[in-house]
């Protein structure tokens, strides 16, 4: 079987990137990480906000790309965000002369790039946890759920309660 003919597995790799997103919020958000391990969950934090960024968009990143609409019908309206896209590859994870010197470092704003990824995410894993064919995989199901649990309670100071 093809891989792009495998959803439930292909499904597999879609849940990692939001649980990885979730995962380096967590551990950017600590108060005591120290600036290496802060480095570091910066490019996690990049990397797959940026997969997702993509996987969400409405434009057709090539044959190869994911998509919701592979998954499930997807009709849930998403902007791209292309800062974060040229920011992510410019930045993180391609080795440019875009990259900032230590004097000119700016913050992310991992707030605002996480909170325009989790409603799609939210509206993805509601849709996939219906097809009960991409929950029999692996441990589909009990990621899918998990996430579903986690996602709305992330909260940021001056959130409302």
């Amino acid at each position: 079987m093809k891989k792009k003919d495998d959803k439930p597995a292909a499904l597999d790799h879609a849940l990692y990137e939001v649980e990885m997103l979730v995962h380096a919020l967590l551990a950017l958000c600590r108060p005591d990480i120290s600036p290496r391990d802060g480095s570091g969950w910066l490019e996690v934090f990049a990397t797959h906000a940026r997969n997702l960024n993509e996987f969400f968009a409405p434009k057709d990143f090539g044959g190869a790309y994911m998509k919701p609409s592979h998954f499930v019908a997807w009709t849930h309206s998403y902007v791209f965000d292309t800062d974060l896209a040229r920011r992510a590859s410019a930045q993180v994870s391609h080795l440019t002369y875009d990259r900032e010197r230590p004097e000119e470092k700016t913050s992310w704003p991992f707030e605002r790039h996480f909170k325009s990824l989790r409603e799609p995410a939210l509206v993805f894993l509601k849709e996939v946890r219906q097809q009960e064919s991409l929950m029999a995989y692996h441990a589909n199901r009990m990621r899918t759920e998990a996430l579903l649990e986690v996602l709305p309670k992330l909260r940021f100071e001056g959130d409302p309660a």
